[in-house]
């Protein structure tokens, strides 16, 4: 096995492809949005939204990253998760097409006040949020009702989607999904008579059996390859979910040494040897993305097989133990999380959640974009 340069990130399509299929199998007659935000959870934007041509429609975060879709000739229709940051994105966004989530009566003053006397060539596919229990944004169900007639009469707006978000679908058995999931319904029942779509489920509703019936499903986690579920909770881990691998992080190993008992391994002593040791120094650390705060034992692959992390990680590199890897030799690759050691796993080790570790890898990191078979 070899990789181009210090470190690499292979981003595997074929398997966000299979992922996205996974997804759709799971939520009947729903229309899929892929939620590629944040740089396709550090995979790359527009790459995973070129793969993703099964989508219905693709999620971002804000204008900028809609915008960039837009430039890279995508032509599925693309919804702003967090809607206008600034009154001068509404006529852009407009112009462009773009659907726009809304979550706050003082988003929606600010749009009425900037498109209520527009004609729109297109008129907007709006998004509206119901907070049920988030506690971030949305407006309350006691108002949603008559704020999402109100925001549908307007002569600027196409349609409107009913929309939440659960807070704990990633903990089976939570009394608030169950809470959630009531208040939304009583409130799609108030607007039966109007027959608006909804979405609910993100990767972990959609993975659960929770019986979440929408007319559009969100995933987003799971088409990186990363299960939204406990690392303890063995049946519910990616493999067990039959989600493959995207991101295999990848980084050579530049220098073996051979330690004595008591000699020191990194700064400020975190590691000193207990016995005489074979370390190996690999060339990556928390300036490529690998987190800073790794404990001592966290699994790493070399040649295939496991060696655990030593000493603090450094700016450009980490140490792991090799004394029983006897054929390792420097020019090898290490393999940090990917196909043969899990993403999540290493999520569980450090206590950084599997989407903050793929967000966080820098661009000095060189990627590579393949199709497995």
């Amino acid at each position: 096995m070899s990789i181009r340069g210090r470190v690499q990130a292979s981003i595997d399509l074929q398997a966000v492809q299979a992922n996205f299929r996974k997804a759709k199998s799971l939520s009947g007659n729903s229309r899929m949005v892929a939620v590629v935000k944040a740089n396709a959870y550090g995979h790359g934007l527009v790459p995973v939204a070129t793969a993703l041509d099964e989508a219905d429609l693709f999620a971002v975060t804000d204008l900028n990253e809609a915008l960039q879709l837009k430039a890279a000739a995508i032509e599925k229709p693309v919804l702003i998760l967090q809607g206008f940051i600034d009154r001068d994105e509404i006529p852009l966004i407009a112009a462009s097409g773009f659907q726009l989530v809304l979550h706050s009566l003082e988003q929606l003053a600010v749009l009425d006040e900037a498109l209520d006397a527009s004609t729109l060539v297109q008129p907007l596919t709006c998004w509206l949020k119901m907070d049920t229990g988030m506690g971030r944004l949305g407006i309350p169900a006691r108002d949603y009702a008559t704020t999402w007639r109100h925001l549908r009469s307007k002569p600027y707006i196409n349609d409107v989607i009913m929309m939440t978000h659960l807070a704990n679908t990633s903990l089976p058995g939570s009394a608030l999904t169950t809470a959630q999931l009531k208040d939304f319904n009583a409130v799609q029942h108030e607007l039966a008579a109007e027959g608006p779509a909804t979405s609910i489920a993100s990767s972990a509703g959609i993975l659960s059996d929770l019986g979440i019936q929408a007319d559009w499903a969100r995933p987003g986690i799971m088409l990186y390859g990363s299960s939204p579920f406990p690392w303890n909770i063995s049946n519910l881990r990616a493999s067990s979910l039959h989600l493959a691998a995207v991101m295999t992080l990848q980084a050579k190993i530049i220098a073996i040494k051979d330690m004595n008992k008591g000699d020191n391994v990194g700064y400020c002593s975190q590691f000193i040897c207990p016995r005489p040791m074979r370390v190996g120094i690999v060339a990556i650390g928390y300036a490529d993305g690998y987190p800073s705060n790794t404990p001592n034992g966290t699994p790493v692959l070399v040649r295939g097989k496991r060696c655990e992390t030593i000493g603090r990680v450094s700016m450009d590199m980490l140490a792991v133990d090799l004394s029983e890897h006897p054929e390792a030799c420097t020019g090898d690759v290490a393999t940090l999380w990917g196909k043969d050691l899990a993403i999540d796993e290493i999520a569980a080790k450090t206590g950084i959640l599997s989407y903050n570790l793929t967000c966080s890898i820098t661009r000095r990191v060189n990627f590579v974009y393949e199709r497995s078979e």
